[in-house]
């Protein structure tokens, strides 16, 4: 049977590690991707309903190579004209000039990877409810000012 001060001696380095790690910082990291503000969003959801998006997409915060905000969009139905307003939360990440991110909107997560030239992100975006169904199009953010 080990002694109470070799079992403490034994903890001790354990101790250490894990204390460690709780000490470590949850602050934002510096971050050189530049996105922060507002966009202009437009797209097209293709597929069983039609619809042209309008928007805005607003990026409120940067840390390393993360970043998240908001996505508002207005989607309307090409053949009845009706619209609806959606809107909700999103996070991603930059590699080099790849943008990667996921926005909730009516329950359920659209993810949209684009390339991002200059001012402007370009690319697709895709999604699929609980249910199964799935939609997906085309997407393009402009930067509205610096």
């Amino acid at each position: 049977m080990i002694d109470r001060a070799r079992r403490a001696q034994l903890l001790l380095p354990f101790c250490a590690v894990v204390f460690t790690g709780c000490l470590s910082s949850t602050d934002p990291q510096p971050s050189n991707l530049q996105l922060t503000g507002d966009w202009v969003y437009t797209g097209v959801q293709t597929g069983a309903v039609r619809e042209d998006l309008t928007g805005q997409l607003r990026v409120l915060g940067e840390s390393g190579n993360s970043f998240q905000g908001r996505l508002e969009i207005v989607g309307v139905n090409e053949a009845t004209g009706e619209s609806r307003v959606m809107g909700g939360p999103l996070s991603g990440i930059a590699e080099g000039n790849v943008i990667d991110f996921d926005a909730n909107i009516e329950a359920t997560t659209r993810r949209h990877v684009g390339q991002l030239v200059d001012d402007t992100i370009t690319g697709t975006w895709v999604a699929s409810s609980a249910g199964g169904a799935v939609s997906s199009g085309t997407f393009r953010a402009e930067r509205e000012s610096r």
